[in-house]
């Protein structure tokens, strides 16, 4: 079987399988060693790898002598791994295909010991537990199982209310629960992406799947980084033909320079304290200008972060928090999180990364999202950087710009010239949403409402949101 092959026209090698497939630790290899699953994708009635390997023997693993499944505090375990509902056990009927849920010490009576309930067995009386309790260490008392905190099937997509032997789910204001009781769905108008294609934006249903154009510049220029004012409907791009950040009005079509003579990789918009920001790689900076300035030949903005900057790249903000969240694609990859105002930075995940070239926020999750272009992976983390997760998934190659809105991660692609989506927990059901003859760049889910969230007084940190914040011209917030 041949390895390898070599391109006869450059001589470069390409390996056709890994024969030191090294995974990571939350990954497990196919056995035909051409890739990596996550574990989750384990026994979960879909093919993963290329060989189908992560799906074999699944059925035997409940059926094995000496591995059975575990079983649930309300369940008896049978002698070939399978669970049976304890109220079966000792009824004078053999239920388990074995028939060890009949016999022995089923005549023993229980004793008034067990906390909840108890029932007799072939071993004696045992204790158990009703859904949403489990059988605690002196096999006596129950303790209740918090679904909250160990998630797993049925897990809220949002808010969650732990309560003795049961749960309930929550949506965040602007949201609805669906029938299912878990999934928050936004209210209101159909939410819609914003997706830079060359010299184009496109906006595309998320429910309709209605594509229309609402903004086109000159066919020589290419819309790059792009973001979205809440407040006054404006879409604001990165033009690097003239290296300049524009804006166009949604509502009337009046466009308008910002500012000329930048270059960035990510712009991003402080729609509450009427703020633009953008990195520069090169020079390895943060700036900042307001969102009201005018180009008049003269440069007005500011430096808002300079020095121990190792070529940020992907930046995303906080408004209501006055926070922000940047990539640094350098010698050393990393997440870091700072005010908006450059203070209070810190590092907030720095290892596991390879190049985090795509960054976007899921607020109603507190969490932070990432694609990394290196790695091939979508990586997840909560704001104060726990709870890190990685899948690892093939489709990422070269994201460029992401989003998260609902159950979905968006990102747009470079390499095959498309927007995509999947699942933002699991990492499935991936659809390619767009194809275009040119690359797609920025990419932003705006909130499509009138004009912008009501923003509850206590929930806000935000000290520009409010008459600049005193200031005369740039207000930066401090939370």
């Amino acid at each position: 079987v041949c390895s390898a092959r070599v391109d006869i026209r450059s001589g470069d090698l390409y390996w056709l399988a890994f024969l030191h497939l090294s995974c990571s630790r939350t990954h497990v290899p196919c056995r035909d060693g051409t890739g990596c699953v996550a574990q989750e994708y384990l026994c979960d009635g879909e093919k993963d790898c290329a060989d189908g390997s992560d799906e074999d023997g699944c059925t035997q693993l409940c059926d094995t002598p000496g591995h059975p499944a575990p079983c649930q505090s309300h369940e008896y375990p049978c002698g070939l791994g399978s669970c049976l509902n304890a109220s079966l056990v000792c009824n004078g009927r053999q239920d388990c295909v074995d028939g060890s849920d009949e016999g022995g010490n089923c005549s023993v009576p229980c004793q008034p010991s067990c906390t909840h309930l108890c029932y007799p067995s072939p071993q004696g009386p045992r204790c158990w537990c009703g859904p949403g309790y489990r059988l605690a260490e002196d096999g006596l008392s129950c303790m209740d199982i918090d679904e909250c905190m160990e998630g797993g099937k049925g897990a809220c997509s949002q808010t969650c209310l732990n309560a003795p032997g049961s749960y309930s789910c929550g949506c965040l204001p602007g949201y609805l629960l669906e029938p299912d009781g878990h999934v928050c769905k936004l209210t209101g108008p159909e939410p819609k992406l914003l997706v830079a294609v060359q010299s184009e934006v496109l906006s595309y249903g998320l429910r309709s799947g209605h594509e229309e154009v609402v903004l086109a510049t000159d066919k020589d220029r290419v819309v790059f980084s792009l973001d979205y004012d809440l407040a006054e409907r404006k879409v604001f791009w990165m033009d690097l033909a003239t290296e300049s950040i524009r804006w166009q009005d949604l509502n009337s079509g009046k466009k308008g320079t910002l500012v000329k003579g930048v270059r960035s990789d990510c712009i991003a918009v402080d729609w509450l304290g009427r703020n633009l920001y953008w990195t520069d790689g090169v020079a390895g900076q943060v700036l900042a200008t307001r969102l009201g300035a005018a180009w008049q030949g003269i440069p007005e903005y500011t430096v808002v972060m300079d020095g121990d900057l190792d070529q940020p790249h992907s930046l995303v903000l906080q408004p209501l928090a006055g926070l922000m969240y940047w990539s640094e694609v350098g010698s050393h990859s990393r997440l870091m999180e700072a005010s908006m105002d450059g203070s209070w930075r810190h590092v907030l995940l720095a290892q596991g990364l390879g190049w985090p070239t795509a960054l976007a926020l899921d607020l109603p999750t507190q969490r932070i999202f990432w694609l990394d272009e290196k790695l091939g992976s979508v990586g997840s983390a909560h704001l104060d950087g726990s709870s890190v997760k990685v899948l690892k998934l093939r489709w990422v190659q070269s994201p460029f710009a992401a989003a998260v809105c609902e159950g979905q991660l968006y990102w747009s692609e470079r390499k095959t010239w498309s927007v995509q989506q999947v699942d933002k927990a699991s990492g499935k059901n991936r659809t390619v949403l767009l194809k275009r003859h040119g690359q797609p760049h920025g990419l932003q889910v705006p909130s499509w409402g009138a004009p912008y969230p009501a923003v509850p007084a206590l929930l806000c940190t935000n000290g520009c949101a409010k008459s600049n914040g005193g200031c005369a011209q740039l207000c930066l917030p401090n939370p």
